[in-house]
């Protein structure tokens, strides 16, 4: 592709430096597209202040809680266009539009269902997956400064401090549970109905990815929340074979087949 696009993520201290879900969504969106990008890192606490000197516009569905305009990542800039926009829904959704010739995520008639199951992923998955890795996150924040944000940031999620969750073994074992049961969740409300459907029709099981041979914005919703659990855990951490491994390897043989278009390119 003759496009030249610029992907922006804020850095973390994880290897690989990202953690955020929703920057890995749009990532792997780029990639399976083949559409030519590049990532540029801001540190977490410089995010409103690049990205207003880049043009960038805050995002409208994310506002502060004093109503005040936020900017967030992911944000994307197009230097053929010359379009500057962020949210990852807007961003998948313009590069729908504006490269049509490219693998289709969105449509009209599914982006509500798309958002459903986001909705659902939160719900069930996501919430869970901050209990859990909450504490990493803000240990291996970038900085003294970073580190007292994340810090305020994770003690108010988990409802203690670090000091009080970690003195306690018993934290990091619910939070994993809890993990576990929202996976299960998942799979109940979702997977194993639509597997159901497809058995049905003769089609036996599904794959590589959820809707079939092809990646979908629900594909790389999910991806996008394995990567960030991934990065964060380590990828030969106890917790990550474990998560891997649930509902008979159901996650594990979906994100690899995912994973490869997580690849950051710089």
């Amino acid at each position: 592709m003759s496009s030249t696009l610029t992907l922006y993520d804020f850095e973390h201290g994880v290897p690989g430096r990202t953690i955020s879900p929703w920057v890995a969504k749009v990532r792997i969106v780029l990639n399976y597209k083949e559409l030519k990008h590049r990532t540029v890192f801001f540190r977490y606490s410089e995010i409103e202040k690049r990205s207003i000197e880049l043009g960038i516009p805050a995002n409208e569905f994310d506002l502060k809680a004093d109503g005040c305009p936020k900017w967030t990542i992911p944000s994307l800039q197009d230097s053929t266009t010359k379009e500057s926009l962020s949210d990852s829904l807007r961003i998948i959704d313009y590069l729908d539009r504006t490269y049509p010739e490219t693998a289709q995520m969105l449509t009209p008639e599914t982006v509500a269902g798309a958002l459903a199951f986001e909705a659902v992923l939160k719900a069930n998955v996501s919430k869970h997956i901050f209990g859990a890795v909450g504490v990493k996150l803000a240990e291996t924040a970038l900085g003294d400064g970073e580190r007292i944000g994340f810090r305020g940031f994770v003690e108010g999620a988990l409802g203690m401090t670090l000091e009080k969750w970690n003195s306690d073994p018993k934290n990091g074992e619910e939070a994993m549970k809890a993990l576990k049961e929202g996976f299960e969740s998942l799979e109940s409300l979702i997977f194993k109905k639509a597997d159901l459907v497809a058995e049905a029709r003769g089609l036996g099981r599904q794959g590589p990815f959820i809707g079939g041979e092809k990646l979908s914005y629900l594909d790389a919703a999910l991806g996008g929340a394995f990567s960030w659990m991934e990065s964060v855990f380590g990828e030969d951490s106890t917790e990550w074979k474990q998560v891997t491994e649930w509902n008979n390897g159901r996650w594990g043989r979906l994100y690899k087949n995912i994973k490869p278009y997580t690849v950051v390119h710089e």
